[in-house]
C-alpha cells in the first residue's frame, strides 16, 4: 500500500512532535531482537520502526507472524544510544510507520538533527548535562 507524501510526511511530524512532549519513543522487540523491515526503497537496507505512541505500534505490531512487545525508550537514549548506532550500522529508521509497515525512511543522523532541532533550550540542557555525566568517566 502506497501512502500519500502529505499522510507520510504528518506521520512524520507527529512523531518528532510527540516523542519530545512525552520524552518517550515506543519499538516493537522481542526475545530475539528488535522488529525490522527490508526498505521499500532498497533491498539491502533494513529499517528499525518507531512510534510515538504505544498504540501505533501495536497497530504495526499485527502484521508481524512472530510476537512482539510494544516496548518504550527514554527519548535521550534513543537520540544518544539507538540512534548512532544504527547509523553506523547503515540502517535507516522508520518513524510512525503504519499498520501495513509504510512510511518513511530516514537515516538515523538525518533524525537526530531533525529531533534536536525542535527541542527546547531547556530539554537540551538537559540532554547536554546527562551526556556530559555519563562520558565523564569513559
Amino acid at each position: 500500500m502506497l501512502l500519500d507524501g502529505a499522510t507520510v510526511e504528518s506521520n512524520f511530524q507527529r512523531f518528532v512532535k510527540r516523542i519530545i512532549e512525552n520524552e518517550t519513543v515506543y519499538y516493537l522487540s522481542n526475545d530475539n531482537g528488535v522488529a525490522e523491515s527490508v526498505s521499500n526503497d532498497d533491498e539491502e537496507t533494513n529499517v528499525l520502526m518507531f512510534w510515538s505512541d504505544r498504540a501505533y505500534a501495536a497497530r504495526a505490531n499485527d502484521i508481524f507472524e512472530e510476537d512482539f512487545n510494544e516496548t518504550e525508550m527514554e527519548l535521550f537514549d534513543f537520540l544518544y544510544r539507538w540512534l548512532p548506532g544504527m547509523s553506523g550500522d547503515n540502517v535507516l529508521a522508520g518513524p510512525n510507520w503504519n499498520g501495513e509497515l509504510v512510511g518513511r525512511e530516514i537515516d538515523a543522523f538525518e533524525l537526530r538533527e531533525i529531533i534536536e532541532e525542535k527541542m527546547s533550550p531547556e530539554l537540551h540542557k538537559k540532554y547536554e548535562a546527562k551526556y556530559n555525566e555519563l562520558t565523564k568517566n569513559t
